[in-house]
């Protein structure tokens, strides 16, 4: 049987938080419902990592996170309480790193190593003469000789070029060299039969076709531990250090070319995690990589430490429906398998790929979504365009727009490389270069999601669609290029004249080409539109679009019913380590939607009193900061020092990311410095902003934290697996990371969860009223994740296989809940949150009672039972064929019911 959570807890791994500290936790998140530890890469990664995707060695433990001992105690102590360990897994890519010891091979030994085709590594670009680009030099290789920043050192794994703390293997043919210079130079007859061994032992290692690491290793040590020999090494290594001719010759040898780590943005001949230079890809479509990378994966999961695996970045993979066949094949068909997905639009996950789901960035979004008032849309598009005269109009425009900015800026290699592919399988004739680039890059821009997966031509209805629809909207872009361009559409079919190496090379093209619009997708739109454009920030998610903005009660309904029909075990995610900003900002931004007209009467107080200071930040600027610092302050408003230091670092990576005013390339300090500065005069000076701000900040967060707990209910009882970011337990208004990957206070979450557990036995309803008068803390969210995670892990059939039932609201205010039933053989679950509060209940006001819900009710299933228990109540509910809310939100503004068929 597959292993299914009742609920994951996400844990970010590294120096700061080892392996030995979850285990004073595993009680704790035991006592929430908690059944399955949900775990960054925990495998050897770059030192100093804070995330652990950058990683050297998938075949051991990362020791600054702890050992395998640890984690197989770990592995018992889960068992033993009955619960589960589901690992994320990195197969697109590892660190670019000197650590890295598979990559440190292919440097060194070229062809010879066993890991040369292990990356994904273009040996025949024509720009580099078959070696690889190792671009992390600080400014040019010429510039960087003249200032003596290399340097030629020898030790026990041989001969490096350093530059600081990078060190590079010289190749295997570079030693004989050196050797027979040290027999020319030195006058010594007792060093000639030494040289003259040791260059014998060199020779035979030319001609071995795969270069063994152990006997390699030998070699080096060896002739590092010889006295004689590594003096007289010395002195040749110190007389290249001093002669800048003779080492750039030796470097020219290598199978290596250094390089400043800014050329990758006009060509490159590796291909890296979206356009981070330090994290090179593996062609994992190999089955000889498939089997060594995986190798200690299995080995854990056949151990039975893992129970599941989460695989990041499925969309960077040459063929991700084979990988996952073929990862499914090796662990079997128990494990818990799901991928790292963001879903476009109405883009749905491919049905036959063997997993279980996909990390839950669709759910985020669909919640997100019902909680921003439809009728809001307009008023603050218009708003927007009046309070910021040169804001982006067209967001779609504007998506095209940044790809296309990516493209030329940051990605022109990449875009050469996929041109040259089309050029070398004769798919498109040579010239005129300039038009088949442009054509070939608006092409990529203009893909409305981020890849399709056909591993085959013809491709499916559904993958024909979307190139039709890409291609659509290239020839609205660039109709000049219509020849180019159809032709281009062509290579995505199967015309009666071609032949099965046509065949092969279109397909070819298709598989790369997808290898980088999802890249070009991440970069374009979640790391710069999103920056960009201001008109609702909360929605700039990873997983949504502004573009969506609303979804209606029964358009939620509708995804839910098909979650649960195709993908019931999806997770079910409101914050990740990926996320732009806390679960609790983003919900509390959306309430704007419901308050458009004040938030436009206080954006104009705002930005009169910000350009007391300066004119520096643009316009966009402002509205982007003023959503900031709503989001942001805790639920008392005050903006502490520590607060107004990690709003200042975001604005710094916001600015940076949005790469109009200043950028990570070239920053604008002098920009930057005045944001910064502005930020922390809104948020502790300005007295005139404060008297302002407050009132309507704290009627937003009102609102907003009532959501929060709506949002928290709706994870934990819909369709799919509710998973919960470490911390999350209390508000979450973090922003993106680094500052969502800060250090979590178990020790007073572990104390409010004590305090919850006595306080519910002795007066429940006194425990309610003092949460919900006293919300600052959080408490009241920990309560309600506690009550209900509990109560899904005890009926955890019914959630994983119980119908999804979308019930009627009747009465006055119906428009102002959303109401389901779960159902499976004889269990029952009924839920309902408010919406739309701000129309309901006033910002001193909780939503209910008689007052406040009048004669609204829920119709029930004629087979639903009449009775009916509170999860967050004592008292049982008796229903005839309503349900009426009043009673329902009598203490609580969440409804969580039980029941059980006689």
């Amino acid at each position: 049987m597959t292993y299914i959570p009742s609920a994951t807890y996400r844990l970010q791994f590294h120096s700061g938080y080892r392996l030995q500290q979850l285990l004073h936790l595993i009680p704790y998140l035991q006592e929430m419902g908690i059944s399955t530890v949900y775990a960054s890469p925990v495998f050897c990664a770059r030192p100093g990592s804070e995330h652990g995707y950058d990683v050297t060695a998938p075949y051991d433990i990362n020791p600054e996170v702890g050992t395998q001992q640890e984690l197989k105690q770990i592995a018992t102590d889960l068992k033993s309480r009955g619960m589960g360990w589901l690992q994320d897994i990195v197969p697109n890519h590892m660190a670019f790193h000197p650590s890295n010891t598979w990559l440190m091979d292919v440097l060194e030994k070229g062809s010879q190593s066993y890991f040369y085709t292990f990356f994904d590594i273009d040996f025949r670009h024509p720009d580099f003469a078959g070696q690889v680009m190792v671009p992390f030099l600080g400014e040019a290789l010429e510039k960087v000789l003249e200032q003596d920043q290399l340097k030629l050192s020898f030790a026990e794994n041989g001969i490096t070029v350093n530059y600081f703390d990078n060190a590079y293997p010289i190749n295997v043919a570079s030693y004989k060299p050196l050797l027979q210079q040290v027999l020319q130079d030195s006058g010594d007859p007792e060093i000639t039969p030494l040289v003259q061994q040791y260059i014998a032992e060199l020779q035979q290692f030319e001609t071995e076709e795969n270069i063994t690491p152990a006997g390699w290793g030998n070699f080096k040590k060896k002739l590092f531990q010889n006295k004689l020999l590594n003096e007289k090494l010395q002195q040749e290594i110190d007389g290249i250090n001093s002669n800048k001719q003779r080492f750039k010759k030796l470097l020219e040898e290598q199978h290596f070319r250094l390089a400043h780590w800014q050329e990758t943005e006009k060509q490159i001949n590796y291909r890296r995690f979206f356009t981070v230079n330090d994290l090179i890809c593996l062609r994992m479509e190999h089955p000889e990589v498939f089997e060594q990378y995986h190798q200690f994966i299995k080995q854990l999961c056949d151990q039975e430490v893992f129970q599941g695996l989460r695989v990041d970045h499925v969309d960077g993979l040459f063929d991700p429906g084979t990988y996952l066949k073929r990862l499914r094949q090796l662990v079997g068909n128990e494990k818990y398998l799901i991928v790292e997905k963001i879903l476009e639009g109405e883009e749905k996950l491919p049905e036959r790929w063997p997993i279980q789901g996909n990390s839950g960035y669709d759910f985020l979004a669909w919640v997100s979504n019902l909680y921003t008032s439809g009728s809001g849309r307009r008023k603050l598009t218009d708003i927007y365009r009046r309070l910021v005269p040169d804001a982006p109009v067209n967001y779609e425009q504007l998506v095209f727009n940044k790809k296309m900015f990516i493209l030329t800026n940051h990605m022109q290699g990449e875009l050469h490389n996929l041109l040259r592919i089309l050029q070398s399988r004769h798919l498109i004739p040579l010239e005129p270069k300039e038009e088949w680039q442009k054509a070939l890059a608006i092409l990529l821009a203009s893909f409305p999601v981020y890849c399709i997966y056909g591993n085959r031509l013809p491709l499916s209805d559904y993958d024909m669609h979307v190139v039709d629809e890409a291609f659509a909207e290239a020839h609205k872009q660039a109709p000049e290029l219509k020849d180019r361009l159809d032709h281009l559409h062509s290579l995505f079919t199967v015309k009666p004249e071609d032949d099965e190496e046509v065949i092969h090379h279109k397909l070819y093209f298709v598989m790369r080409s997808q290898q980088f619009t999802g890249p070009l997708a991440a970069k374009g739109v979640e790391d710069t539109t999103f920056y960009n454009y201001n008109r609702l920030i909360s929605l700039n998610e990873v997983g949504n679009s502004p573009d969506i903005f609303h979804l209606e009660t029964e358009e939620f309904h509708e995804r839910m019913l098909y979650r649960q029909r195709v993908y019931p075990y999806s997770l079910n995610a409101t914050a990740t380590h990926d996320t732009k900003r806390g679960e609790g900002a983003r919900i509390r931004l959306n309430v704007l939607s419901e308050l458009p007209e004040e938030w436009e009467e206080h954006v104009r107080q705002w930005i009169k009193i910000s350009r007391k200071y300066t004119s520096e930040p643009t316009d966009n600027d402002l509205y982007f900061i003023f959503q900031t610092i709503l989001g942001v302050l805790p639920l008392n408003g005050e903006a502490s020092n520590e607060l107004v230091k990690r709003v200042q670092e975001y604005l710094q990576k916001a600015l940076r990311e949005a790469k109009v005013n200043t950028d990570w390339s070239n920053p604008n300090e002098t920009y930057e410095n005045a944001v910064q500065e502005l930020a922390e005069k809104l948020l502790q000076q300005d007295q005139e902003f404060t008297k302002s701000f407050k009132p309507f900040f704290q009627k937003i967060s009102h609102y907003g934290w009532i959501y929060a707990l709506c949002q928290t209910l709706l994870k934990v009882t819909c369709p799919g697996v509710p998973d919960v970011y470490q911390g999350t337990e209390l508000w979450d208004l973090s922003l993106v990371d680094p500052d969502n990957r800060r250090p979590v206070d178990y020790r007073l979450r572990q104390h409010y969860l004590l305090r919850i557990r006595q306080q519910e036995n002795q007066n429940l309803y006194q425990m309610h009223r003092e949460l919900l008068e006293q919300p600052d803390t959080g408490q009241v969210k920990l309560y309600l994740l506690y009550k209900a995670l509990n109560t899904r892990r005890n009926m955890q059939t019914l959630f994983n296989r119980g119908d999804y039932i979308p019930l009627e609201l009747l009465g006055k205010h119906k428009t102002h809940a959303l109401a389901f039933a779960r159902h499976h053989q004889g269990q029952w679950a009924l839920v309902v949150v408010p919406l739309l509060l701000t129309g309901l209940v006033s910002e001193n006001q909780l939503p209910l009672g008689q007052e406040v819900w009048q004669d609204t009710a829920i119709k029930l299933p004629d087979d639903a039972p009449k009775h009916w228990y509170s999860v967050f109540g004592k008292e049982g509910v008796q229903a005839d064929e309503h349900l009426p809310l009043a009673e329902l939100f009598r203490t609580f503004p969440v409804v969580f019911l039980t029941a059980s068929e006689a």
